[in-house]
């Protein structure tokens, strides 16, 4: 299993900049968060960074760590040029200077509770002393928010940790929990490529989805050329079936301020 990982990361560090043929010396580096398993996510965002790599000439690298925990490691040690996530806007990370240039479009996003379609459990109430999986601690809108949501309903659970979003939905559909928290667009895709079927229980106020940040070491120059082959996607003709196949609405503008609440929820929790 570790060699299967780390060839896996290999896959990850060079796909992308083989696609470019190296058009200059370093590749800059583009850290995913942990949102699903190192293939699924290689197979996602490949094709996306393949794209911007070819329309902007800046090559870039496909790079995340085996977990969750060691993929924001690598963000506190400043190894990402160009990153998809949100926890930066944790206190441990949001001194690290690194700055909003996009986001994911399409509609906010949700944190969600939800359990089996047939499970006798309608409320948070209900859930009190029950086995929920959550993605990790890190989570933002699959742990903090419905974290927050909880301790309101003065609701204590069993947290399990799956590892991922893919991961928490995956320990639902086993019934090894009575409850998934999770973001609201994956708990979708997971559900109809699955054929899941779930109840909503609590479902949050929307959040923009996970931004694409980069290091402020990065020439301006070059984020310009980066931002601007993002936010080109979802007008181009040529990227439609990369989006399609990425279950990618496009990038939209976004700036740090956009991302208040993200920041005031994580300290709700002492994060």
């Amino acid at each position: 299993m570790t060699a299967l990982r780390g060839v896996l990361f290999v896959l990850l560090a060079v796909a992308v900049f083989a696609a470019t043929g190296g058009a200059q010396e370093r590749p800059l580096s583009f850290g995913v968060l942990n949102q699903q398993s190192p293939a699924l996510t290689a197979e996602r965002w490949n094709p996306l960074l393949h794209y911007v790599a070819m329309r902007s000439g800046v090559p870039l690298r496909l790079r995340m760590g085996p977990t969750v925990q060691e993929t924001d490691a690598m963000m506190a040690r400043g190894e990402f040029d160009f990153m998809f996530t949100n926890h930066n806007f944790q206190s441990e990370f949001d001194t690290l200077g690194y700055r909003v240039i996009a986001r994911w479009g399409g509609d906010p996003i949700h944190g969600v509770i939800a359990v089996a379609a047939e499970s006798p459990i309608r409320t948070l109430e209900d859930l009190d002393g029950r086995r929920v999986a959550f993605p990790s601690r890190d989570a933002f809108v699959a742990y903090a928010v419905p974290m927050v949501a909880l301790k309101n309903a003065r609701v204590t659970v069993e947290q399990v940790f799956a590892g991922n979003q893919e991961g928490a939905l995956a320990q639902l559909k086993a019934r090894r929990v009575d409850a998934a928290a999770v973001n609201s667009r994956f708990l979708r895709q997971y559900a109809e490529r699955e054929n899941m079927r779930v109840r909503e229980i609590f479902v949050s106020d929307g959040f923009p989805d996970l931004a694409v940040i980069v290091h402020p070491r990065v020439p301006e120059a070059i984020v310009a050329k980066v931002r601007q082959a993002l936010l080109g996607m979802k007008d181009d003709p040529q990227a439609a079936p990369i989006l399609a196949g990425a279950k990618c609405p496009g990038f939209e503008p976004a700036k740090d301020k956009d991302y208040a609440g993200v920041r005031r929820v994580y300290r709700l929790i002492g994060q």
